[in-house]
């Protein structure tokens, strides 16, 4: 597999944006959010078999969003079969939710609004099928995206071992690009995945936890946005504003008062890292969607007992002193073979070219 991007090419605070712009040539238009550009990082590998994408990517938290503004200035047509490696990530597709383990499988459908978050580091294997390639199995793979295959046992593990291998051989080399035999085997076993998903589980409505998943996912990836109000929030989870604040007055919060808090807790951080010493307190309120300097003040007195340039003037007296090991300032990368389950650890980045084995 051919390394496509890295974010270590770039300057820190421009990784976030190089990830997003990159990714729109290489794969498709999306949106990518995180709690501090600073310390993103990411690396996309890709390469085909026969008519399938074959990508990995490994990257630090972030929410990744595609809307459907990013759907009309591109939709290459396919569905994305995801296998995450390692890590926890969350998705939502058309009123449907789910968190992912390693070994699990899920998909989504380009031509659909999708959000998917990451709470932590994670490893992802996504094979990229043309809607075209799937036939008369296509729309049913469409209407199960969003759904949870455990890949603990049965077909499925089978499946996400195959899918590995394959994986491996193209970064090795034992295996051409050009296998279109070995392609078909892929899509067969896809469809066979989904024939069986849907015959024996229909996707229920999502839950309440479900949907504030999704609602707290998009919350993060807009928090720059002083413009985000819970109407954008409802139209983004499929439900009315009224459904929305039933939602979180379940878990006993107020939409309003958890974006307020989630704004001001993202400048708490930034205010007592040295990476943002230098930077005013209003660019950093601004950053996070605050962008009236009293109005910001106002608030962070209430939530935590002093203005912010005394919270950043203590915190700097009582920080102790710190190494360089910061999670984020290098790529943790993926151990090759491929294989399922390993914990990702910050360690030093691979040479730019072909992984090692």
């Amino acid at each position: 597999m051919t390394l496509l991007i890295d974010t270590n090419a770039v300057a820190a605070q421009d990784r976030v944006e190089f990830w997003a712009k990159s990714s729109c040539d290489a794969y498709h238009p999306l949106h990518i959010g995180t709690d501090s550009n600073d310390r993103f990082w990411a690396r996309m590998w890709a390469d085909h078999l026969g008519p399938i994408g074959v990508y990995r990517i490994t990257a630090g938290p972030n929410t990744m969003r595609r809307t459907p503004r990013d759907i009309a200035a591109g939709d290459p047509e396919c569905l994305h079969l995801s296998l995450l490696v390692r890590g926890r990530l969350h998705g939502a597709q058309q009123h449907r939710a789910t968190t992912l383990g390693p070994g699990d499988i899920t998909s989504y459908d380009t031509s659909q609004p999708a959000i998917f978050r990451a709470d932590a580091p994670f490893d992802l294997l996504v094979l990229r099928l043309p809607k075209e390639t799937l036939g008369k199995h296509a729309g049913k793979v469409s209407r199960l995206t969003a759904v949870s295959i455990p890949g603990n046992a049965g077909l499925p593990r089978l499946a996400a071992r195959f899918f590995c291998e394959a994986a491996n051989g193209l970064a090795d080399g034992s295996i051409a690009n050009g296998d279109t035999g070995l392609a078909e085997h892929v899509i067969d076993l896809v469809r066979r995945l989904y024939v069986d998903l849907d015959a024996t589980r229909v996707p229920r409505p999502r839950s309440t936890a479900e949907l504030l998943i999704h609602a707290q996912a998009y919350i993060e990836a807009r928090l720059g946005d002083p413009t985000l109000n819970p109407e954008e929030l409802a139209r983004a989870c499929f439900i009315s504003t009224r459904y929305l604040h039933r939602v979180f007055e379940a878990e006993g919060l107020r939409v309003c008062d958890f974006i307020r808090s989630a704004r001001l807790d993202r400048c708490r951080r930034d205010l007592i890292d040295p990476a943002f010493a230098d930077q005013p307190i209003s660019a950093i309120a601004s950053r996070w969607g605050l962008p009236s300097a009293p109005h910001f003040s106002r608030l962070f007195r209430q939530a935590y007992g002093c203005s912010p340039r005394e919270f950043r003037r203590d915190a700097s007296r009582s920080a102790p002193s710190n190494g360089s090991g910061e999670v984020g300032a290098t790529l943790p990368p993926p151990r090759w073979p491929l294989e399922v389950g390993e914990p990702v650890s910050p360690v030093r980045a691979l040479p730019r070219g072909r992984p090692s084995t």
